[in-house]
């Protein structure tokens, strides 16, 4: 009797805690510690998931994002909040950027320092990575010798590419929301028009030449849906980022007839032949005449005679012009 007394004792006096045999039973599950953290940590992301349920803009629910901008000029985004890179470290991140597949450290600094040696080249690149904002493993995946960004980073160049492969394979069809999503991208921006990095000429002329070629695709895409209005849009910011372009400006006067507007169509027609004949000169008149340059010049050839967005886009031996 006085032994269960006494166990019984030991069960609720709060002084024999650390004493007797509870300590040896807790002792026995080295794991105990471990669960119940593991236990904090799942009510911790329930409660987080509920707060995100209930405020979508929390910011303490949302998954840490990072973006990066090169179209139009240079912006890195870290968990919504703009950040302010330097030189260094923003011209690496825009190096990796337009090289997906990534760069070793040698080439990487060559390319950034083509004009220092090797030995200096490298101690650049190793004050630009340790200057970068953040954590270096949020925007970079370094393997051993060979840089590439995260795969969680987001590149806006990135994005516009692969609507572009889209709007560009004209195979396929496009149903109404990715057209939508097509027409609302800026295809009017450069690549870093204010930067002066030689490495970056190939890559600028690439990006203008893929998205030129998709905004024509598009305004054929947006007449065959009936969007004339959008496809003269798309047309126009072509023919704004390349006024000489034959095929930008037999787009937007495709576009024009689509949409109905023969009298702006002629009007724009005879617009573009003023602009050859100023900057190719020798343009004959009269409103259907073809427009050749001389024959001795750079442009020799080129004739601007309107076609339509068919035989612009899905060429065909047997396919007539349209519309006419």
């Amino acid at each position: 009797m006085g032994t269960r007394s006494r166990s019984t004792g030991a069960r609720h006096d709060p002084s024999t805690a650390g004493r007797g045999r509870h300590p040896a039973r807790r002792g026995s599950h080295p794991g105990a510690a471990a669960r119940r953290g593991a236990a904090d940590h799942t009510a911790a992301g329930r409660r987080r998931a509920l707060r995100a349920a209930d405020d979508p803009d929390d910011t303490r629910a949302a998954e840490p994002r990072i973006r990066l901008d090169l179209l139009g000029g240079f912006a890195l985004h870290l968990d919504g909040e703009q950040a302010q890179p330097g030189i260094g470290a923003r011209r690496l991140l825009a190096l990796l950027a337009v090289e997906p597949g990534g760069l070793t450290r040698a080439r990487a600094a060559a390319v950034l320092w083509p004009g220092l040696d090797p030995a200096r080249a490298g101690a650049a690149l190793r004050t630009a990575l340790h200057r970068l904002p953040g954590h270096r493993a949020d925007l970079l995946n370094d393997c051993g010798e060979r840089l590439r960004l995260a795969a969680e980073v987001t590149v806006d160049l990135g994005e516009r590419r692969a609507v572009a492969a889209r709007v560009l394979n004209l195979a396929l069809p496009l149903d109404a929301e990715e057209l939508a999503l097509a027409a609302g991208c800026d295809f009017g921006l450069d690549l870093l028009p204010d930067w002066e990095e030689d490495w970056l000429d190939h890559h600028r002329l690439r990006w203008r030449e893929q998205r030129l070629h998709t905004l024509e695709a598009l305004s054929f895409r947006l007449v065959q849906a009936g969007w004339v209005g959008a496809a003269v849009d798309a047309a126009l910011v072509a023919v704004h980022a390349d006024s000489l372009r034959e095929s930008a400006h037999e787009t937007l006067v495709a576009a024009y007839l689509a949409a109905g507007n023969r009298i702006a169509a002629h009007a724009y027609r005879r617009a573009y032949r003023e602009l050859l004949r100023r900057e190719l000169g020798g343009a004959p008149d009269g409103p259907d005449a073809d427009v050749r340059a001389p024959a001795d010049g750079a442009h020799a050839g080129i004739r601007p005679p309107v076609r339509g967005l068919h035989s612009l886009h899905r060429p065909g031996p047997s396919r007539r012009d349209e519309p006419t």
